[in-house]
């Protein structure tokens, strides 16, 4: 069965997905998203929702200010998405404290203060262990000491998916669950998509697949390094006091969500495709749980989650057309930064598409090419 052409088909069904469509369909354009499973069954609706432009890959140099433009562009997409849809996204301001218990790691938070106290509108200091258990009473007095941020910010993943597809359906846009399994090319146009059963024609094909973006490698045959990354988090309840703000310690996190639940997490595993949990990374976030906020060791399992994200070779984005092709385009390989990044790879791909010149500040350095 062949159904009729669109516009633009975008494989894949993420929040940069939803976003791109979202996008394109409020400027006129016909858009099907190709979803395998269902909305925010991976990696877009388990993520932890941090918002923090300042930390992670890439920063300073040279993705700093990509990463700003995107925290500024969630603010307002924040109402925009509630005005249209009736869902609080749960934007928020959330401070931050990011433990040392070392003298290296306390040189390299100072470090990053240098560069980060001249970022415009965050506050960001280092507090020595007396500083910190004022800020948050419950952290590790072994701790020497903490980088403070203020104001980073932090929102609920599936909830944003979902208001973002919601939006989006507003000017005609569709999901359909079908699996891709390869592409309808004639030269260097490619017209369509292939499915599970049957196909899809398309003017415009963007390839958002996350993780599984890398097996496209294949379909048109051009390298796209994006690997999967999985991640797991914990979700405990404790009869403690709520966290004040964001604890981190290395590249693990402690946070009271809305819910009253603690979300500690995460791992970066090397694990192929398997989304699974596991005991071994259960035991290693409990373990820098209780290093972080030790009093907290009466923490009751509530739930353990695993996806898995899409990483590229160098740890940043790629939004670009794809070499050699006339139309088909890819945006991915953000890894644990999806949610932050997702506005700015939206906005860049529907630039792209649209005129070609992309607006979004710092996306130069998201191309394709860039691994060739």
């Amino acid at each position: 069965m062949t159904t009729g052409a669109k516009d633009v088909v975008i494989v894949g069904g993420g929040i940069v997905a939803c976003l791109t469509g979202l996008i394109l369909g409020r400027q006129g354009y016909k858009v099907t998203i190709l979803e395998a499973d269902s909305l925010g069954s991976h990696a877009s609706g388990f993520a932890f929702g941090g918002l923090d432009p300042l930390t992670g890959i890439g920063l300073p140099e040279p993705l700093l200010e990509f990463s700003l433009w995107c925290y500024g562009r969630h603010r307002g997409l924040a109402r925009e998405l509630h005005e249209a849809t009736g869902i609080d996204v749960g934007f928020e301001l959330r401070d931050r404290l990011h433990l040392a218990f070392t003298e290296e790691e306390a040189a390299e938070s100072k470090k990053n203060i240098e560069w980060m106290k001249d970022v415009g509108g965050f506050n960001v200091e280092w507090v020595d262990t007396a500083g910190a258990l004022q800020l948050e009473p419950q952290v590790s007095p072994e701790c020497i000491g903490a980088l403070f941020e203020q104001s980073p910010g932090a929102l609920e993943p599936y909830r944003f998916i979902l208001a973002a597809m919601r939006a989006a359906e507003q000017y005609g846009v569709e999901m359909v669950q079908r699996r891709a399994v390869g592409l309808i090319t004639d030269g260097d146009k490619c017209t369509g998509v292939e499915l599970e059963n049957g196909t899809i024609s398309a003017g415009i094909v963007v390839l958002a697949m996350g993780p599984w973006t890398g097996l496209a490698s294949e379909w048109c045959g051009v390298n796209i390094p994006v690997t999967p990354l999985r991640g797991q988090i914990l979700r405990v309840r404790s009869a403690n006091k709520s966290l004040n703000m964001a604890i981190n310690y290395a590249h693990s996190y402690v946070a009271t969500k809305p819910d009253g639940l603690i979300w500690a997490g995460t791992t970066e595993e090397e694990a192929g495709f398997e989304e699974s949990t596991t005991s071994e990374a259960r035991d290693s976030i409990m373990a820098d749980f209780m290093k972080m906020i030790p009093g907290m060791d009466d923490a009751e399992l509530v739930q353990q989650t695993a996806c898995l994200r899409p990483l590229s070779a160098d740890g940043m984005p790629i939004v670009d057309r794809v070499t050699g092709w006339d139309n088909l385009f890819v945006a991915t390989g953000a890894g644990r930064k999806g949610i932050l990044w997702s506005t700015g790879m939206a906005q860049a791909m529907f630039d792209l598409i649209d005129t070609g010149k992309v607006q979004v500040d710092g996306a130069e350095h998201l191309t394709l090419g860039r691994f060739s």
